[in-house]
C-alpha cells in the first residue's frame, strides 16, 4: 500500500510543472526519486521491513506530507492562515531532520542485507554505492535545512510585511 501511494508522488512533480504548487521543480525531483528509492530497497530487502526504524521512515514522511498539503491548499483557495503558514515552516525542519537520519539509519542497516541479496553484477557495487551515498544524504540535508531556515525567514518576514500594511 505504501509503494502505491508513493509512486502516486510522482504527481508532485505534475502539480510543480503546471503551476498548481509553488515550488521548485529539481529539489520535488531528487526528494521524491530519493523516496522512491529507499521504498524499492526496503521492499527488496524483507528482512528490514519488520524493523522500528521503517515505521518511523514512513511515519515521518506521511507527518511532512501532512504539514505541507493543507498550506498549499489554503494558498490554492486564496484563504492563506498564519498558524498553518508557522506550521508548516517551523515544525517540517525537525520533522525533516528526522526523517533524514531515519533514512541514513535505515541504508545503514541494510547494507549487510545487500551483500547477501544482491545479485551478483550488483554484488560488489551496490554496497558501495549505498555507503558513498551516506556522505551525500548528509549533505544534502545540510543544504536542504539551510534552505528551510532561509524559506522560513523569508516567509514569515512576508507575512509580517503584509499584517503591518493591512
Amino acid at each position: 500500500m505504501m509503494s502505491a501511494c508513493q509512486l502516486f508522488s510522482i504527481l508532485e512533480l505534475f502539480h510543480i510543472a503546471d503551476g498548481i504548487e509553488r515550488a521548485r521543480l529539481l529539489p520535488r525531483f531528487v526528494q521524491v526519486m530519493e523516496k522512491n528509492l529507499l521504498l524499492i530497497l526496503v521492499i527488496m530487502l524483507e528482512e528490514i521491513q519488520s524493523k522500528p526504524v521503517i515505521c518511523v521512515q514512513f511515519l515521518s514522511w506521511n507527518i511532512l506530507d501532512l504539514l505541507r498539503y493543507p498550506l498549499e491548499l489554503l494558498r490554492i483557495m486564496d484563504t492563506p492562515s498564519v498558524s498553518m503558514l508557522w506550521i508548516r515552516y517551523t515544525l517540517w525542519i525537525p520533522v525533516y531532520i528526522l526523517s533524514v537520519a531515519t533514512e541514513g539509519v535505515t541504508i545503514y542497516q541494510a547494507l549487510p542485507l545487500v551483500n547477501e541479496a544482491a545479485p551478483n553484477s550488483f554484488h560488489v557495487h551496490l554496497p558501495f554505492i549505498l555507503l558513498i551515498y551516506l556522505p551525500v544524504l548528509a549533505l544534502g540535508a545540510s543544504v536542504t535545512v539551510w534552505q528551510l531556515l532561509k524559506e522560513r525567514k523569508h516567509q514569515m518576514n512576508r507575512w509580517n510585511n503584509k499584517k503591518k500594511r493591512r
